[in-house]
């Protein structure tokens, strides 16, 4: 079959999971003797050599006619049968629905929680300590404007969702536990929903690791949604406890500034930059999350293919999938820093505790190796 993958930037696979997700697909897909094309429709463009050639529309105006023009021009001359829309949640979906052949069938995939931002609006009202007179006037207007925002972002999602029914479509969700509440405000035939988790990015990884004193963290320096800020005080009310561990952040973003200011009074702990995660994982003993949301996280996997033992707040179902508390991982009830910190003091004081945890996550990660994901790929492409 000939498959197109869409997103609306490159697809260079150190950006992030989305990126990782399709380059292990396109290259798996490719060794069973599919073909495989890229669509990125915002025009970036860099020096990273990709296991398929890229199509890229002739405007930055997604909503340009000639891009449409140029999408269904190119769906025909190279005989696309599947196009794997990977904005799934997002306005991307509008312009790729758009397919003029009935016979091209489109795949959209809702790659985070597809309620995640609705639930945790203004999340931090309740959390946040800051005490300044400029963050007390900042969560009093965020409080008056509360009902307005949710009622905007819920329109905006029955709207999504409406659009999708009237143009059918193969759904992907990351989780089972996703399904039931998508069923509220999508009414898709069932076998239109289909759930397929993220692969494995790391392969043959037969042993632990030696693990050193370190706690890690991840991903992209985003507080609104990922929380760095929330780990920076959480690591604050222990580091002098533990002289001897020390907590990495790897990963770039809006908010670098601003958390390194936020931690310039804590001795041990290190800001990496962006860079390839491997030999972090390899090291760290635990690694720390406390997004407000996500999707199905992959450096949760990633990390425990290393035998890191991971802990987070439950603020996202599909958590449930990758942490069995007290067995894979722990879990914190959301936001509560106290029991983070109660539980992060538990894992570092209790190494035989720690060890039990680690090889469980190590084995238990395996369900999601590549070999295991593509068959339910294959089974839906082949639909």
């Amino acid at each position: 079959m000939n498959i197109l993958f869409a997103y609306p930037t490159c697809f260079n696979p150190q950006r992030g999971g989305v990126e990782r997700v399709t380059d292990i697909l396109a290259k798996s897909l490719l060794e069973k003797g599919h073909n495989v094309f890229y669509l990125n429709w915002s025009g970036e463009k860099d020096n990273i050599e990709y296991p398929a050639s890229i199509f890229y529309l002739p405007s930055s105006d997604l909503e340009d006619p000639k891009n449409l023009r140029a999408y269904n021009n190119f769906l025909v001359k190279n005989s696309i049968d599947i196009v794997i829309n990977q904005h799934g949640l997002y306005e991307g979906t509008y312009f790729l629905s758009r397919i003029k052949n009935p016979e091209v069938k489109l795949i959209s995939v809702l790659h985070n929680d597809p309620f995640g931002y609705y639930d945790h609006l203004f999340a931090d009202l309740m959390t946040l300590r800051d005490s300044s007179i400029k963050e007390k006037i900042k969560r009093v207007a965020r409080f008056f404007l509360y009902g307005k925002v949710k009622g905007i972002i819920h329109r905006s999602l029955v709207n999504h969702y409406t659009f999708i029914q009237e143009h059918p479509q193969y759904l992907c969700l990351l989780s089972e536990s996703y399904k039931e509440r998508l069923k509220e405000y999508c009414d898709l035939p069932e076998n239109y929903v289909r759930c397929i988790p993220n692969p494995n990015t790391y392969e043959n990884i037969k042993i632990i690791p030696r693990k050193e004193p370190i706690l890690l963290f991840v991903g992209r320096l985003y507080n609104k949604a990922k929380r760095i800020d929330y780990l920076i005080d959480i690591w604050q009310q222990l580091y002098k406890q533990c002289p001897q561990w020390k907590l990495i952040i790897v990963g770039d973003g809006p908010d670098k500034d601003v958390l390194i200011n936020k931690a310039k009074d804590i001795s041990n702990i290190e800001f990496k930059g962006y860079q390839d995660p491997r030999e972090y994982y390899e090291k760290a003993s635990i690694f720390c999350m406390t997004s407000i949301f996500e999707g199905f996280p992959m450096c949760l996997t990633e990390a425990m293919q290393f035998g890191c033992v991971p802990i987070a707040f439950d603020s996202f179902s599909a958590v449930y999938d990758i942490i069995k508390p007290g067995e894979t991982g722990e879990l914190v009830k959301s936001f509560d820093k106290k029991e983070y910190v109660g539980k992060l003091i538990h894992l570092i004081d209790d190494e035989t505790y720690r060890k039990k945890l680690s090889k469980n996550a190590f084995q238990y990660v395996k369900r999601y190796d590549i070999a295991n994901i593509l068959p339910k790929w294959i089974e839906l492409i082949e639909k």
